[in-house]
């Protein structure tokens, strides 16, 4: 199809071809079209097919509000092909077709409407009940648009950004625009969310006057120039909002266009107030085949022409109920295009000025008229119209019927935001009847039609916005809103909804093929409000959102039904209002874990870095995945383990020692300087969640540590537990703050002495002691004395500043004595052997502190702390029939381990395995089961299941802990 050139209003660089497959064949368009526009600038008409009916379907609207254009796109299902830019080599297919969309062997279905009522799946499949089962199947093949492949991989860059503005304005037209700068000029930060690929709304591409001689279109430029000046506003384009949450949340995502980084880019914004400035859409007109190919907005065709430069047909029939509909048959005759006529569903109201234009050009036009009927097989042939009375009727041959009843305001960010909305008999607008704080409306929303009228609305939301963020304005927004008063205000709007038709295939829903007389059928079976008729019709329930039912449904049913209360009642909206692909919500497949502060020194030691909870750690540094080499090395010589990850906290004040009663099992009063306390931590019901260690460094101070899975919430866990108190007390958390050095092995204390002038022998620094030294008198360490491996170890707790230092100096120290790293599969054996636990390995969620053999911990004698979980301890100390922890040792010498989480059986399953190693040091499997308890007595045989031994059990003896030097001298040396 010939282009319109020299328009200035055009967006698309004809210079520039790009190239896109359909159908088997190549089709050319020019960069700046969308994919709907290229097609039909090579006489693609038919885009798809209806969900139920399998209609054609073709070019309506130009925003997305249907799924008339969702087709196939690169592997891609459901792509709305009318705001989707073109790219080169893009591979489009329609959907929901046999065959092709020309000529869809499903096409049957359309004579087959009448065994298809409002509700038929409910009324026909439940009786009798065999058929349900059978039936489901075939509606569920039937279901949805396209086919997707389970082998199917989406390919793009998906990411996230999370801005934060001081006003967000949903829409970026001549209101939208207007509010921005108003309140950008105050020094605010503003976001514009803006739907289509430029700013400037309904004036982008009209030519009517502005203002002195200055035309819309001039002017939405000039607005656009301002706005991307200004250095506080950041727009966003091609962008859809997606939801308006409470805590001041706007979520949104951007198309990615070839230029961009990302395919799709999820936004989420905070803010102190939004703006909601979208405008308005056009209302589809109910006549008889109001949904075939051919039949458009007038908006839509008028955009063809103005910002693609494709005039929509030869010839066209325009009916419509709003001025814009008048203003876009003028201008598309004078671009060359035939108007049959211009019927008008209005009888009064209209601007006389354009009326005058049709009457200049010698266009018939008809107030009080409406379309009635669109004929033609796969397209608009011919289209009667008649008086809204249905008295007089014309015939008119075409190709195009630009409908629309009236407009309809985009609403859905308001009433996401809170806002209540209520039927308004001038504009014939559902207009929101009171705005939440800091909400604002601006623009065609209001109804305003008057371009300045329109743009004061925009400055006085912006004013307002400011205000909202703390800037008195009072005096201005006065003066802005004495300046809307002077201007015309909002205009009376079309109420009418349906022409003089029966309704049998008059749609008020395209996505779901939803006609008139479905709705009449659901209000006679009693559903009589427009929520439960959206439910049993599934009117507005389509990937369109209710864009072309969500006016319409309400009207219709007030005034159609019989009721006491026949005001119209809009549908509920909700998010998210545009949807996204699932992997713009999902990101880049970002690794967001942490890294401690030698983790690169770690990976150049060869360092086999593992994701584990929030963190990245390195499980061994060696292929063995037993890690033998580490667990002998730090059984004969030392060894050096990362342990920064752990929870590390200080928690002081004058009441500080009552809060750790509160929540630790152990009595803490007896905590001295010096020394260092383990205990635990239980829930209500005496469910073990945490240990560590706790030491006091002065005065009402204490620093504790606690499990790596807990660091992020003891300090919640604490304050949440002393809530109703009044304690007086601070709780700090250091975990990123303190990175965490554990020195194990006979040879530690020789390495030590090696960088420190301070006493760390064994009377000096005995075990279980806390000390606070200097490392070659420059590094302060908070070091502890404990046995977690079983080996003379210190902890030395650094801050993370001074991580990599120490971490050097101390691989230097000990390289006579063979000092190497290890990592967390050598600890888990290490400590395994000596009999310690881990929580989350060998608990879960229902084990308490008896059943893991730490009741010892629990100090029964002070009540009047209140300590968490201590009434169900004491009610569970000798309770019968639960699942203990013992130790085994496996019967076979073989080599290979038992698998962790292995089943322990006999008739039935008794326990599980909870972590089992072969052990280097015993030359024997050993492991920690969760068994019941009277499988947990000395010696028992366990029978252990595994996958893949063809049912062959494996066997074990339930052994005493700690397995390996039970006396603990060795971590006493």
């Amino acid at each position: 199809m010939n282009r319109l050139k020299d328009l200035p209003t055009l967006r698309i660089e004809p210079g520039k071809k790009v190239c896109l497959s359909y159908k088997g064949k190549s089709y050319e368009g020019v960069r700046g079209d969308t994919i709907a526009s290229a097609l039909y600038a090579n006489d693609v008409r038919v885009f798809a097919r209806s969900l139920k009916y399998h209609r054609p379907r073709g070019l309506y609207s130009l925003d997305g509000e249907c799924s008339n254009t969702m087709m196939q796109v690169d592997g891609v299902l459901n792509v709305f092909c009318e705001n989707t830019l073109a790219a080169e080599g893009m591979n489009i297919k329609p959907q929901n077709v046999l065959g092709n969309a020309d000529f869809d062997l499903m096409g049957f279905m359309d004579k087959l409407s009448f065994a298809m009522p409002a509700g038929f799946y409910y009324k026909i499949f439940h009786k009798p009940a065999f058929i349900w089962p059978l039936a489901i199947k075939q509606i569920r093949k039937a279901a949805g648009l396209g086919k997707i492949s389970p082998d199917f991989r989406i390919k793009g860059n998906y990411d996230e950004i999370y801005p934060s503005a001081d006003v967000c304005v949903a829409g970026g037209g001549p209101a939208g625009m207007c509010a921005a700068l108003a309140a950008a000029q105050k020094g605010l930060r503003v976001i514009i969310l803006e739907a289509r690929p430029w700013l400037g709304g309904f004036f982008d591409y009209r030519p009517g006057i502005w203002h002195d001689d200055i035309l819309l279109y001039q002017r939405a430029e000039e607005l656009a120039r301002q706005v991307k000046d200004h250095p506080f506003i950041r727009v966003f384009t091609n962008t859809y909002l997606t939801g308006v949450y409470s805590n001041d949340l706007v979520t949104a995502f951007c198309q990615g266009s070839k230029e961009d980084c990302f395919t799709q880019r999820y936004v989420e914004i905070r803010t102190k107030t939004i703006i909601g400035a979208a405008g308005c859409i056009e209302r589809p007109l109910l006549f008889e085949n109001n949904e075939k190919p051919g039949v458009m907005q007038p908006g839509c065709a008028h955009r063809l022409a103005r910002t693609w430069g494709l005039l929509p047909g030869k010839s066209a029939v325009f009916s419509i109920g709003h001025d814009l509909g008048i203003e876009a048959a003028v201008d598309l005759f004078d671009l060359g295009m035939e108007i049959q006529c211009v019927a008008d569903v209005r009888e009064h109201g209209q601007d006389f000025n354009l009326a005058g234009e049709l009457e200049k050009r010698k266009i018939p036009y008809y107030p009080g008229w409406t379309a009635v009927c669109a004929q033609g097989w796969k397209g608009v042939k011919k289209v009667r119209i008649s008086s809204i009375n249905g008295k007089h009727e014309k015939s008119f041959d075409c190709d195009i019927l630009a409908a629309s009843a009236g407009m309809t305001p985009v609403t859905g960010p308001l009433t996401l935001a809170g806002a209540k909305l209520e039927y308004d008999n001038h504009t014939g607008f559902f207009l929101p009847g009171h705005l939440p704080d800091k909400i604002h409306a601006a623009g065609r929303m209001l109804g305003l039609n008057n371009p300045l009228s329109i743009e004061a609305s925009g400055t006085l939301a912006g004013l307002k916005a400011a205000a909202d963020c703390g800037i008195p304005l009072e005096s201005e927004i006065i003066d802005a809103s004495d300046e809307l008063a002077e201007l015309p205000g909002p205009e009376m709007g079309s109420r009418f909804v349906c022409a003089p038709v029966g309704g049998k295939k008059t749609f008020i829903c395209f996505d779901e093929d939803c006609t008139l007389k479905n709705i009449d059928q659901a209000m006679k079976d009693g559903f009589d409000v427009p929520e439960l008729i959206k439910r049993f019709t599934s009117a507005g329930t389509g990937p369109g959102q209710g864009g072309i039912p969500g006016h319409n449904l309400p009207l219709y049913t007030a005034n159609t039904q019989v009721s006491p209360d026949n005001s119209p009642k809009p549908t509920t909206v909700r998010t998210p209002l545009v949807p996204p692909y699932l992997a713009a919500y999902a990101g880049f497949a970002r690794d967001m874990s942490k890294r401690t502060p030698v983790h690169e020194s770690q990976e150049k030691s060869g360092g086999k870095m593992e994701r584990i909870g929030v963190w990245n750690r390195a499980r061994r540094f060696a292929d063995d995945e037993s890690a033998r080499m580490e667990i002998e090395n730090v059984r004969n010589n030392v060894g050096m383990l990362d342990a920064s990850t752990l929870g590390k906290f200080r928690i002081f004040g004058p009441d500080a020692l009552k809060a750790l009663e509160r929540v630790y099992v152990s009595s803490m009063a007896g905590v001295k300087q010096g020394r260092i306390k383990y205990s635990a931590m239980c829930n209500e019901d005496g469910c073990v969640i945490d240990d560590g260690v706790v030491t006091k460094c002065g005065e009402n101070d204490y620093y504790l540590t606690t499990s790596t899975g807990r660091a992020g919430v003891t300090s919640e866990w604490i304050r949440f537990h002393t809530r109703y108190d009044n304690w007086d007390f601070n709780i700090v958390n250091l975990t990123d703050a303190f990175g965490v050095i554990n020195l194990a092995g006979p040879n530690a204390r020789k390495v030590l002495e090696k960088v420190t002038d301070a006493d760390v022998s064994d009377t000096g620094f005995p075990f279980s002691g806390y000390r606070e030294f200097l490392i070659q008198d420059t590094i302060f360490v908070r070091a502890m004395r404990l046995g977690f491996v079983g080996e003379l170890s210190y902890e030395l707790h650094v801050p993370s500043s001074y991580m990599q230092s120490l971490w050097d100096i101390l691989q230097q120290a000990g390289k006579e004595f063979g000092i190497e790293n290890f990592g967390l599969e050598a600890q888990s054996t290490l400590r395994m052997e000596k009999g310690h636990v881990i929580l989350g390995s060998e608990s879960e969620q229902r084990t308490t502190l008896h059943d893991i053999g730490l009741g010892f911990l629990w100090h029964q004698d002070k009540p009047e702390a209140k300590t968490i979980g201590a009434p169900a301890l004491a009610q569970t100390k000798d309770q019968k029939g639960r699942l203990k922890l013992a130790g085994f040792k496996a019967e076979s010498l073989e080599t290979e381990s038992i698998k962790d989480g292995s089943p322990i059986v006999d008739t039935r399953i008794r326990g599980y395995v909870c972590t089992a190693r072969y052990s280097w040091t015993l030359k024997q499997s050993i492991g920690m089961a969760l068994v019941d308890d009277e499988l947990a007595a000395e010696n028992t045989r366990l029978g252990i299941y595994e996958d893949g031994c063809n049912g062959e059990l494996k066997y074990a003896r339930v052994v005493p802990m700690p397995f390996y030097d039970p006396q603990g001298q060795r971590m006493r040396m």
